[in-house]
């Protein structure tokens, strides 16, 4: 330098420090939104963050000529003050584009470092070499070098702190480490830049300014000020639109887990937890297919079912049933070996599949340990539930070399104990009552029923979560038969649906309901919604909205005021056809609604397509949502994915206050339960609505 040199002002010195920092702080924000998007706005980060963070770079080079007293009134080429912004910016294209990748290794460090630290010297230098000034530019030699060396060394550095610094799936990354980082990275572009400067011997110039007095330091300034402003906005957008990701991927992650905890059920019964048919079914297929029948392989099929378990609900309360059927399920686990699998198939009905080499003998021991331990009274709240059981055996191969064969087997010996007097065991027999001749037997009972107008319907009310005011009705059918005793819906619908009689019996509760919404109204009642359940089978039946159209018109009920009730399973049978009949039922202002929501094997992107107004989610995840994480993140997800999609939200199965109080602080809107009322007969119903809207007091 010459002397005339006169040194450096400090208020643009700070300046041009500040923007370093600014510079470096965006550029690490920058280099994790790069890193964390894909596609067009991973392309956009990389272009807009290249261009914002080579202004940054090259403005505290600008700012920094300008506190140079020899250098602060010096005019500039324009093309080389171009040039030199043009190398802050694709030195800064080439950071972006390096932190794109998976990882950084040493090769990619030192080589990309270096190209960096090339092209950030190269801004400086040919941003020196704009300077119009009168005569030659010479250099120290090993300043020179230096300030190449800083700039090389800052720039790996650099790299190295954008992967370090980028927030991972489990760890986020202190402000104060981002913040101290930034300082480190702005104090290594400005030293690099002074240290060039210092490298720097400028000839005598005419005229000589005051530090700070000029007109170059106003335009410092609004280059600084500009710039600054230029690269909070950038920042702000990078935080902002970070914050939209992390939300975004724990609404994604949330969204996995609860679909991952839905597919689950398609395997795994949700109340016990234990597997269920369709994992049964495997074991017996590998099984079977281990080895042909021979010493060895034989293996048993016990068929196991709770005596009387519908008095035990009716009379006590399904949650009680609950926890009863849970308690069931431990004791079975204990009873039975390792090597035996147990299963739950139906309401109060298990099926243990025994290890291979377990004979006659040693089944008999395993019926006897396991009626043994359920012969036990159960405690549950304050109530001593006792109970007994029946079991039918079937042996492999003697009594069947096919899956279905024998557990048909096993049901019918099953069946042979209970008539024989319940809480015992029975083996196959030839000749003993099979489960295709009980529903045979049914089939025919039920034909009977229908011509006898022996089937009714109860009723229970749906209610309103926050004000608890009666929202509406679900009409459930019911059949007692003085020979077969109180057949469940479970038992009635599909024999219904195979032999043909479900459209007749679904005209008549469908009827029958509506007719009694409209008695109940006349008698000075409110108006009820009422909720009538749909089959498969009456969902695609070609004359089905004439049905709905002439029972309407015959009743009189508002259309508003019938809710058609539909499984995942029926709607996803024939979606095509489902979405055309369920957008006629919603013209005609019928509502429709999804029950037993999250048993079935669709998804929301499938249930979106359809007119769908309300979700119901069954009972087996409300029951466990105070004692079960999972039941809770289930039924949390359930409800959040259904306000997404402007859909109400029916929790069934409510029982406690406990479990109220759940639903109503996750926003849900109705609930059906015990809590309220368990199903009630027309009668009886209407002593319940006489109760809570008195018309004759």
């Amino acid at each position: 330098m010459t002397d005339d040199y006169t040194g450096y002002a400090p208020t643009l010195v700070a300046l041009s420090l500040l923007v370093a920092v600014i510079a470096s702080l965006v550029g690490f924000h920058l280099a994790a939104r790069v890193r964390g998007s894909r596609g067009l706005a991973r392309r956009l980060w990389w272009s807009g963050g290249s261009l914002v963070m080579g202004l940054g770079i090259w403005s505290t080079h600008f700012i920094g000529t300008r506190a140079i007293s020899a250098t602060a009134d010096l005019s500039q080429d324009l093309w080389l003050t171009l040039t030199s912004l043009a190398f802050g910016v694709l030195t800064s294209a080439l950071a972006l584009a390096i932190v794109q990748t998976r990882w950084l290794s040493l090769c990619k460090l030192l080589i990309g470092g270096s190209v960096m630290g090339v092209g950030i010297a190269f801004l400086h230098y040919v941003g020196i070499g704009a300077l119009r000034v009168e005569g030659t530019v010479s250099y120290d030699p090993m300043l020179f070098m230096l300030s190449i060396v800083i700039a090389v060394s800052g720039s790996m550095g650099a790299l190295w702190l954008s992967f370090r610094l980028t927030p991972e799936k489990r760890r986020k990354v202190p402000l104060w480490q981002i913040s101290l980082s930034a300082l480190i990275m702005g104090v290594a572009i400005a030293g690099m830049f002074y240290t060039a400067v210092a490298a720097a011997q400028f000839p005598q110039q005419d005229v000589a300014t005051e530090i700070g007095a000029s007109a170059s330091d106003r335009l410092a300034f609004t280059i600084a000020f500009m710039t600054i402003g230029i690269m909070l906005i950038v920042l702000i957008l990078s935080i902002h639109d970070a914050h939209l990701s992390s939300g975004n991927a724990r609404l994604a992650a949330s969204l996995r887990k609860a679909n991952y905890e839905l597919k689950a059920l398609v395997s795994r019964d949700p109340l016990t937890r234990l597997p269920n048919r369709l994992l049964l079914e495997d074991r017996l297929d590998a099984l079977l297919t281990r080895g042909k029948p021979g010493a060895g392989n034989e293996f048993a099929v016990f068929f196991v079912n709770l005596d009387r378990f519908k008095t035990v609900n009716d009379s006590l309360g399904h949650h009680v049933g609950d926890e009863l059927i849970q308690q069931v399920a431990s004791r079975l686990q204990v009873a039975v070996r390792d090597s035996d699998m147990l299963a739950r198939v139906g309401g109060d009905e298990f099926i243990i599949v025994s290890a291979e080499n377990t004979g006659r003998a040693q089944s008999a021991k395993i019926a006897e340990r396991i009626m043994s331990s359920l012969g036990k009274a159960f405690q549950i709240d304050n109530n001593l539930v006792r109970i007994t059981t029946s079991i039918g055996i079937s042996l492999y191969p003697s009594d069947g070399r096919d899956k279905h064969a024998l557990m048909i087997h096993a049901d019918a010996a099953m069946y042979f104990a209970k008539d024989a007097g319940r809480n015992n065991f029975k083996f196959f027999e030839p000749g003993m009552i099979s489960a295709t001749e009980r529903r045979a037997r049914l089939e025919n009972r039920l034909r009977d029923a229908i011509e006898n107008d022996a089937l009714t319907l109860a009723y229970q009310p749906k209610v309103n979560v926050i004000t608890g005011e009666i929202a509406g009705v679900e009409a459930l059918l019911r059949w007692h038969d003085a020979g077969l005793g109180n057949v469940p819906p479970d038992e009635i619908i599909p024999i219904a649906e195979e032999s043909g009689l479900i459209l007749p019996i679904g005209e008549w509760v469908l009827k029958t309901a509506c007719q009694q919404s409209m008695d109940w109204h006349a008698q000075g009642y409110p108006l009820l919604k009422m909720a009538v359940n749909l089959s498969a089978i009456q969902l695609n039946n070609k004359n089905f909205v004439s049905v709905v159209k002439r029972v309407l018109s015959e009743t009189q009920l508002p259309p508003h005021c019938l809710e058609l009730e539909l499984t995942e399973s029926a709607i996803m049978q024939n979606p095509d056809r489902a979405s055309m009949i369920l957008l006629r039922l919603r013209e005609l202002g019928v509502m429709l609604s999804i029950d037993d929501f999250g048993t079935g094997y669709s998804n929301m992107a499938q249930l979106k397509r359809f007119p769908i107004s309300c979700l119901k989610i069954d009972r087996s995840f409300t029951s466990g949502v105070n004692s079960d994480l999972q039941d809770a993140a289930i039924v949390k997800a359930v409800v959040a994915l259904a306000h997404s999609l402007n859909l109400e939200v029916v929790a069934e199965g409510i029982e406690t206050p406990e479990q109220l109080a759940f639903i109503r602080d996750i926003k849900g809107q109705q609930y059906q339960g015990y809590l309220c009322s368990k199903a009630l007969s027309s009668d009886d119903f209407q002593a319940f609505l006489q109760s809570r809207y008195p018309v004759n007091a």
